[in-house]
């Protein structure tokens, strides 16, 4: 899986959950952390953005990964885009993280 195609793809994603939430259109880009960066981003609409994310990527991301998508290994910090598409390309495409 090509990490700029799922960088523009979630992009999207997060675009589309920030407009349909009310906050307009709010500037995204790989070093964006939703979860800090993002007004009204929460874990519940992570959770959505990563389903809507494999929806439009046509593939399967186990539930027992998406918490590693938006969070770094030890749980402590959130990531940017850029590091969650590391995130997600690997599960995509080794099926590990």
């Amino acid at each position: 899986m090509n990490p700029e195609d799922v960088k523009d793809q979630f992009i999207e994603v997060l675009t589309e959950i920030q407009t349909d939430s009310g906050y307009g259109e709010t500037p995204i880009s790989g070093k964006t952390c939703p979860m800090t960066d993002l007004e009204g981003f929460d874990s519940l609409l992570g959770v959505e953005a990563i389903n809507m994310l494999a929806d439009k990527l046509k593939v399967e991301i186990p539930s027992n990964q998406i918490d590693k998508i938006g969070l770094s290994q030890d749980g402590k910090q959130s990531l940017t885009i850029d590091q969650s598409v590391d995130v997600v390309c690997k599960i995509v495409n080794t099926g590990e993280t």
